[in-house]
């Protein structure tokens, strides 16, 4: 009969204190009051803090963090690299004066100017425009000419390693897939770090829910262990009793502290990803949202997603750029196994101005290695490297595929999890009812009922984690598609 009254003096308790019973608790975590100072969040009162939703959050990373504006740095230095590569063809001016005297003579009295201007075309032509003047006693016969100088225009060009290709229009060709490979790596990258800040984001999620539902079993045993010490020190119930009580509140608020711990860590990392736009880093102070958004990935065909996913992510469009960078070299160093010969053919005016043309000069040159070793070395390596790069590409085509796939698996499983996770609510739920209307009447004892308790709790944090994974999965899935980093009108996650 004392157990039957105990039992209806703690129902009467649960009411006046208002504390929310078991059929009562939702599926859903609710945001609860926090403890007293800083909370989990970072808000020393949630109801100031605004909520920080993922395409928010994202949208700073995306805006603001070091790591996004670094990666934009690399199109800067692709965009340098094509200008040092164009500067190859600029025109060249090269102009000189010599003078010395003997005895009041002259004796040398040299000047020389002239401009070389490249085209990039075959051959390697380039325009050249020289005026020359020698005058003086001691110069050289093939040096000196009149008081008016020597102008001569004319077309140098290299008709054998020229024809194919040349080290200055390679490195332009190479230059110019450039900024499209930087632009691939960036995007990889970017996709890189955008999955990672949604990883912690839905971490810090998870774990502020999770402490939200070790608050609330702590409040409930708190207010169990007033209502039995009161009662023990009026003799209506047994110390031991009073010493249980006391034992579930030490438990809980240990279950409490570690669940904090794990928040608080998830916050400090989460706030790694949050700068300001000038540059320092900005204080966390946000409260999550009060449930998963759902994720409107649905009806899904995995295999029309591979196919795009190949076209999407960023990875084959790198390694596409690199193979063509290295086909190029390959080439260049075939070229560069033919003899280096170089023609020149000038039209040269002496005496009566530049359009008066006098003569013609004519001339050659030609150079070749005896065993081309280091081109034909150059040349195998180009090879090499293609192949390797034409390799990577096939793994990372058959990798992007078992990505996506094995995200799709992901989610699958973490949807079957959340409808076994709910199902474990229900029933917990129905458990501790029981287990309080029985010790309500006196068949049931304090000790079951605070393990029904904690049966409740696993339940409800069982379930915050599967949705959190279903929220994850779906982060992986449009990372595994390449469309982590497209604007969405919902958030990437999902409480389906």
């Amino acid at each position: 009969m004392k157990t039957y009254v105990f039992g209806m003096l703690i129902a009467m308790s649960v009411a006046a204190f208002g504390l929310p019973s078991a059929a009562a608790q939702p599926d859903s975590m609710r945001v609860g009051d926090p403890s007293p100072g800083e909370s989990m969040t970072g808000c020393p009162d949630e109801a100031e803090c605004p909520v920080l939703t993922l395409d928010a959050f994202l949208e700073r990373v995306r805006r603001f963090n070091p790591a996004v504006t670094s990666i934009r740095l690399s199109g800067d230095r692709a965009a340098a690299t094509l200008q040092g590569a164009r500067g190859a063809f600029d025109p060249t001016f090269v102009s000189g004066y010599e003078y010395k005297t003997q005895n009041g003579d002259d004796k040398l009295n040299v000047l020389r100017t002239g401009l070389d201007v490249p085209f990039n075309l075959p051959m390697s032509p380039s325009l050249i425009v020289d005026y020359r003047r020698g005058l003086g006693s001691s110069i050289d016969p093939s040096v000196k000419t009149t008081f008016d100088g020597e102008t001569s225009v004319g077309l140098a060009f290299e008709p054998l390693s020229g024809l194919f290709l040349d080290k200055k229009q390679a490195s332009l060709q190479k230059a110019r897939l450039e900024p499209r490979r930087v632009d691939a790596e960036q995007a990889e990258e970017r996709n890189r770090l955008l999955l990672e800040a949604t990883r912690a984001y839905w971490k810090w999620v998870e774990s502020v829910r999770k402490v939200e539902v070790a608050e609330d079993l702590l409040e409930l045993a708190t207010r169990r262990r007033d209502l039995v010490i009161r009662r023990a020190q009026t003799g209506e119930a047994a110390a031991i009793d009073s010493t249980e009580a006391k034992l579930a509140v030490a438990n809980r608020r240990d279950q409490l502290a570690a669940s904090e711990k794990t928040a608080a860590q998830a916050r400090v990392k989460l706030a790694t990803y949050l700068w300001r736009p000038d540059g320092r880093p900005e204080a966390f102070a946000f409260t999550p949202p009060p449930d998963f958004a759902p994720d409107g990935i649905d009806g899904f065909d995995a295999a029309a997603a591979s196919q795009a996913a190949l076209n999407r992510r960023p990875e084959l469009r790198r390694l596409e750029m690199k193979r063509r960078q290295a086909a190029i070299e390959e080439r260049l160093a075939r070229g560069q196994q033919r003899p280096d010969l170089k023609l020149k053919a000038q039209v040269v005016s002496f005496e009566n101005g530049p359009t008066d043309v006098s003569d013609v000069k004519l001339g050659f040159e030609i150079s070749q290695p005896l065993f081309f070793r280091d081109d034909r070395s150059d040349a195998d390596l180009a090879r090499i490297e293609r192949r390797q790069v034409t390799l990577k590409k096939d793994q990372t085509r058959r990798k992007i595929r078992a990505d996506v796939e094995g995200a799709f698996v992901d989610l699958r499983q973490s949807r079957r999890r959340v409808e076994a996770a709910r199902e474990r609510v229900d029933l917990a739920r129905r458990l501790q009812e029981a287990e309080q209307r029985r010790f309500e009447v006196g068949e049931s004892t304090l000790f079951l009922v605070n393990k029904r308790e904690q049966d409740f709790a696993k339940a409800r944090k069982a379930l915050v984690a599967a949705r959190a994974s279903v929220a994850r999965a779906v982060a992986e899935v449009r990372w595994a598609t390449g469309t982590i980093a497209e604007d969405r009108r919902a958030d990437a996650g999902s409480a389906n």
